[in-house]
């Protein structure tokens, strides 16, 4: 940490600054903190924009700005889901400007679960990762062999928010190969068949079954066709999704005539026996996109290699481009070699400084830069080309990814942002509120504040006057702007009957005293 900001410090002399700044995409930037309920807009100082308090905690994804009707699409948490493990979701919900939930779905159930990334579709629709439930039985009747419990191969099923319904489904389990037994399914030789999954390649967890461990999935509407990375087996893929859900289940249709097959896989050439340690590119993935178009390396790759290498000192991350060997809507492949490129056709690394063992991101900016989100500590940056770093910021926790938005040109600059200027208590929603409701103040701090304190007290009333509810300690460090939630709860933890209480701000400083009082109505 002290290396890294000895460098920003000489780095961002003060005619330096100036070049700089120049060359940094001047937007806004979208993320959640894992630890934290709350997605958050900052601009380009890091100064907050508008947040959205969510009920829990982020399922280890980022959240999505739509616009131009500025929605937000997130996934949490469901409370003790039946299938768990790391990055467990299952609750996808859309919210407005102000918070309000407009739509909200379930995918957590026995057999299928919803995790880490989702990725909304331009035609409304929205992509899920999921596990889906295999029995040990059922593995080993597939040619599993070293299995003690169950096993999660990865689905994606797409959801129509508009009738709550699946209208398509691709499922791992159907396009598998194994080699250790002629008298069960999909028996073949592995090098064979590089667009299937060899069924017994990576151990399973001790303590679930997610097998893949898919984290991250981006949709290319001009190709119609889905990527998603993997953190065990260290590779990319790319599927068809053109393609009809029976035709999802087999090997022909789609524009790729494969039908489900995986059409390309990058990172590990040992997963299908095609190379070796020496053939491996890729340690742990995440954050795999295309480019967009119109962006410079339009449709080209973009992913995050973390670079945790087994039994390896010498650990660090990189941001990598490559140019898959697309031909028409297939890829091409030699019959006896692994999936190209040989290597990236552009990469910023800095070892010794630049690692995070999981998590993390990066995407391509409209000026050639690329925005990184070194996702365990938390650490956002913008390099050029080059490599040069011309922006910062950290959000304060671990963070999957980060993604920057032009309201500008999307016409958001019409709906009221957020101001520094407002004072008090800035924003109550959802209100009406059922399970929870997030409060947001501002209290104004100076040059000579940064590193003094206030008094400040955050209260909930009922209707009758009594104090229900201390939400903040009385001292409070001075922030641009703080985020509370409450969940309709007293300070014992009791539930609270339905009605209509009151939040109480009131904030001492050097300079003036606060006082705000706002209306809440708690449904149950």
């Amino acid at each position: 940490m002290k290396k890294r900001i000895m460098t920003y410090l000489i780095c961002f002399s003060l005619c330096f600054l100036v070049a700089v700044q120049a060359q940094v995409y001047e937007d806004h930037t979208f993320y959640n903190v894992l630890n934290s309920p709350t997605a958050r807009l900052i601009d380009i100082n890091g100064s907050l924009v508008n947040f959205w308090q969510c009920t829990q905690l982020p399922s280890a994804s980022m959240p999505y700005l739509l616009l131009p009707d500025s929605t937000v699409l997130r996934a949490q948490r469901v409370l003790n889901p039946p299938m768990n493990g790391a990055g467990a979701g299952g609750h996808i919900q859309l919210f407005d400007w102000d918070g309000a939930v407009l739509w909200e779905y379930i995918y957590s159930s026995t057999n299928h679960q919803q995790h880490h990334d989702i990725q909304p579709m331009p035609n409304g629709n929205v992509l899920l990762i999921a596990w889906d439930r295999k029995t040990r039985n059922q593995a080993i009747a597939m040619g599993r062999v070293n299995i003690v419990g169950e096993m999660w191969p990865t689905e994606i099923v797409e959801l129509n928010p508009s009738n709550d319904s699946i209208v398509w489904e691709w499922h791992l389990w159907d396009h598998l190969i194994q080699d250790v037994d002629p008298g069960k399914p999909n028996y073949g030789v592995i090098s064979e068949h590089p667009e299937l999954c060899d069924i017994n390649f990576g151990p399973l967890p001790p303590d679930n079954g997610d097998w893949l461990h898919a984290n991250f999935i981006d949709y290319n509407e001009e190709l119609d066709q889905i990527i998603l990375s993997s953190h065990n087996f260290h590779e990319i893929y790319v599927i068809d999704h053109s393609t009809t859900t029976a035709e999802a289940a087999g090997h022909t249709g789609g524009n790729s005539g494969m039908g489900g097959d995986l059409l390309y896989r990058w990172g590990n050439p040992r997963a299908y026996d095609r190379g070796g340690y020496a053939d491996q590119h890729l340690f742990v993935v995440h954050g795999v996109n295309w480019i967009d178009p119109g962006l410079p390396g339009a449709d080209n790759i973009l992913l995050f290699n973390n670079g945790d290498r087994p039994g390896s000192s010498n650990d660090y991350s990189s941001v990598e481009e490559i140019i898959p060997p697309l031909n028409g809507y297939n890829y091409y492949i030699h019959s006896d070699s692994a999936f190209g490129p040989g290597a990236p056709t552009w990469i910023y690394s800095n070892p010794g400084v630049f690692y995070s063992k999981h998590l993390s991101g990066a995407f391509r900016l409209s000026n050639g830069n690329t925005i990184i989100c070194e996702g365990t500590s938390g650490y956002l940056f913008e390099v050029t080309s080059s490599g040069q770093v011309v922006w910062n910021h950290y959000t304060g926790g671990e963070t999957q990814n980060a993604k920057r938005y032009d309201l500008d040109a999307s016409g958001i600059e019409d709906i009221p942002l957020y101001t520094p200027e407002k004072c008090g208590l800035v924003r109550v929603s959802p209100n009406p509120f059922k399970d929870a409701t997030g409060i947001k103040f501002q209290i104004p701090s100076t040059k000579s504040q940064t590193n003094s304190k206030s008094q400040i007290t955050l209260k909930i009333y009922d209707a009758t006057g009594r104090l229900v509810k201390d939400l903040l300690p009385t001292t409070y460090y001075l922030l641009p702007a703080t985020s509370v939630a409450w969940d309709g709860r007293d300070d014992s933890g009791r539930k609270l009957p339905a009605g209509v209480y009151f939040v109480s701000l009131s904030a001492v400083t050097e300079s003036d005293d606060y006082k705000d009082t706002r209306a809440l109505i708690f449904m149950r």
